[in-house]
């Protein structure tokens, strides 16, 4: 966090034909690309989380995910897991099935937009921790999501089953 202040500080301070440039392109973000390869999870009301702890603190984060079960969201997860961060997947895991049966649907999809894009679906009970990664997004259903024949469906609420 610290070389962040510096930098801004710094990039604040230098004259504009100094600083470096970029450009900032639109785009989808990986939890759309993965929602996009296995059905329409996002129908309705969902949330996005990063489970990095580096910036954020953990106790933080479990209240994020404790309002998104609350509220019946559907959870996307990004960087899920790393090395070094191997236990908070686990845990997240662990308080969704709390209030959350262990056959919701689940999906893993891994390098989602590349060339090598796979995409897998568990259950909060049979979710794969070993195979998980930093180039993991995982999305986590809510009480009406629906898995039929490789399709992750997440109804509005006027399609009723």
């Amino acid at each position: 966090m610290e070389w962040l202040v510096y930098f801004w500080s710094y990039f604040k301070k230098s004259k504009k034909e100094y600083r470096p440039s970029f450009e900032v392109h639109p785009g989808i973000s990986s939890v759309q690309l993965a929602a996009a390869i296995s059905g329409a999870p996002l129908m309705n009301d969902f949330c996005s989380v990063s489970l990095s702890d580096k910036l954020t603190p953990w106790s933080l984060i479990e209240k994020r995910i404790e309002g998104a079960l609350v509220g019946d969201f559907v959870i996307a997860l990004f960087n899920p897991q790393s090395i070094e961060r191997n236990w908070q997947l686990k845990s997240v895991i662990d308080i969704c099935l709390q209030s959350r049966h262990g056959d919701t649907p689940v999906l893993i999809a891994r390098q989602v937009g590349r060339e090598n894009q796979t995409k897998k679906f568990f259950t909060l009970n049979t979710i794969p921790f070993k195979e998980i990664d930093m180039l993991s997004i995982i999305i986590i259903g809510n009480s009406q999501t629906t898995l039929v024949e490789e399709i992750f469906l997440t109804p509005r609420g006027y399609l009723q089953n």
